[in-house]
């Protein structure tokens, strides 16, 4: 039996190939007997199509799914509203196939119906939550990662990093990236840092060019509390997912801790996370002869 009558959908913003595939998600799932509503960013993309639509806040809490067309960094921008109102969330993607948005839009109306069949599994994972010289509870959450860097000084930063309340570490570098599992596979990748499957409790610290190649990718309990004060810097910023800026000043913290709150990811019944790996980095599926 069907458990998601209302469906919110949300596409890429300002994206010109949006327009299609979102009527046509509209229209089959209408004709599932679903109850459909767009923000109003999207709704703005659509023409000819009646639609429930209102603030993102209000149609995603109205809702018992919600479908994003675009890519990774739309279902990022997506992560804290659907956690924050424990909405699952299901991505196809307009291009290549994403880590998180992983429907392929010629697969797009098969995977729909199959999750409307109830043939589909909810992968959930955890967010970071991060505030600057205050008290953890009230402060950003990121699905990916914190990313602390240079801004556009091109000067090295200087950290101090303590976990749990004990010191781990100075670091002169171009920045360092707290990642959540998730994320292990995006800007921490980059940097050098190891993959990590997402179901692992933990968080991951890389990083970014450290002036002493002493300096390595660590990982630590889920439970940890990461502080980081910026000892020197002429222009600090930490970037959140990429959506949310920071400044921080000389002499500012950083607290980070894992989130209250998980994003609950709806995948078709068969989808395998190494296979997406092996898709997206290009590794060997089979021995040759």
């Amino acid at each position: 039996m069907n458990k998601f009558n209302r469906v919110c959908i949300v596409g890429k913003y300002k994206s010109p190939e949006v327009s299609r595939p979102v009527s046509q998600v509209i229209n089959f799932l209408q004709g599932e007997g679903v109850h459909c509503l767009v923000d109003e960013l999207t709704a703005e993309q659509l023409s000819g199509v009646k639609v429930d639509s209102g603030p993102m806040d209000d149609v995603v809490s109205r809702s018992d799914l919600v479908v994003v067309l675009g890519g990774d960094g739309t279902l990022l921008g997506l992560a804290r509203t659907v956690a924050t109102h424990n909405v699952p969330l299901l991505g196809i993607n307009l291009g290549r196939l994403g880590f998180l948005a992983d429907i392929s839009l010629n697969k797009m109306v098969a995977s729909l119906r199959a999750v409307l069949q109830g043939e589909y599994v909810i992968d959930e994972r955890v967010m970071l939550e991060v505030s600057v010289d205050n008290e953890l509870g009230a402060g950003v959450w990121a699905l990916n990662d914190i990313s602390v860097g240079k801004g556009q000084s091109g000067t090295l930063i200087q950290m101090k990093v303590t976990i749990d309340g004990e010191f781990a570490y100075n670091l002169r570098s171009d920045g360092l990236v707290v990642s959540t599992p998730t994320g292990s596979t995006a800007y921490a990748l980059s940097a050098g840092g190891p993959i990590i499957a997402p179901s692992m409790d933990c968080v991951l610290l890389v990083p970014v060019c450290p002036h002493s190649l002493s300096n390595r990718p660590i990982v630590v309990p889920g439970s940890s509390k990461i502080e980081i004060e910026i000892m020197e810097a002429v222009d600090a910023r930490a970037h959140v997912d990429s959506h949310t800026h920071l400044n921080i000043r000389e002499g500012g913290r950083l607290l980070i801790q894992v989130a209250e709150s998980k994003v609950r990811l709806v995948h078709p019944e068969g989808h395998e996370y190494f296979g997406t790996l092996r898709e997206k980095l290009h590794w060997a599926g089979t021995m040759g002869s």
